[in-house]
């Protein structure tokens, strides 16, 4: 019997399913359980309908970083956000990263897990990446230039990213058992590092000194 001819669309549609069932098991089993047959069975396909759409597993679990990566990228950077202070667009950014990883550990031990393959194999991955990173930037690079901060972005940036990445990490894996919890630590931290880097904004309306004062 002939294979069904699918559409553009509905081809895409098949491999979200798969990905979907693949995030469900992963998420309910481990990811040692993940199987493309299972993830077929899961979602009520042929057991061989997996390795027309995904070469590998490790072609589908790319396929299961770059989902949940959107996801992350969808709750820490919403559209429509360029009126408010640049520093408070920051903190927000920061505070939905947290809520994110702290709690869904599991999507965010996938996204930076360090069993990944190089990026450049996959890469509508790698794209998501870097768009993400690139929209952090810009976010410090605006603060810069409104003289809410000083430095350069990049590196200002690739700072923030590591503080809040090993904090999270050492959290997903329950390592912080020397006296504070992330909720403890998180933003004292945070603030600490963006205080390194601020620029007091400029006084409103400054007013001429008084006689008084400047014969005092």
């Amino acid at each position: 019997m002939a294979r069904p001819v699918y559409s553009a669309d509905e081809t895409e549609n098949l491999r979200q399913t798969l990905v979907r069932g693949a995030l469900e098991l992963y998420l309910e089993e481990g990811m040692d359980n993940v199987t493309l047959r299972r993830i077929a069975k899961r979602v009520g396909l042929s057991h061989t309908v997996g390795y027309r759409y995904f070469a590998n597993k490790e072609a589908l679990v790319a396929e299961m970083r770059r989902a949940c990566l959107l996801e992350l990228k969808a709750a820490a950077m919403p559209a429509n956000d360029d009126e408010r202070d640049p520093i408070e667009r920051i903190r927000s950014t920061l505070r939905e990263l947290l809520a994110f990883g702290s709690s869904q550990p599991a999507k965010y031990r996938l996204i930076f897990s360090d069993t990944q393959p190089d990026l450049t194999e996959y890469p509508p991955l790698l794209t998501e990446r870097w768009e993400f990173f690139a929209s952090c930037v810009d976010l410090v690079q605006t603060a810069i230039d409104q003289k809410r901060l000083h430095g350069n972005a990049l590196l200002l940036t690739h700072g923030l990213w590591s503080l809040l990445h090993g904090m999270l990490s050492l959290h997903t894996a329950n390592q912080l058992v020397h006296g504070l919890s992330l909720r403890e630590m998180a933003w004292p931290l945070i603030d600490s590092f963006l205080h390194a880097g601020d620029i007091a904004p400029p006084t409103k309306n400054p007013q001429p000194p008084t006689s008084q004062s400047s014969h005092s």
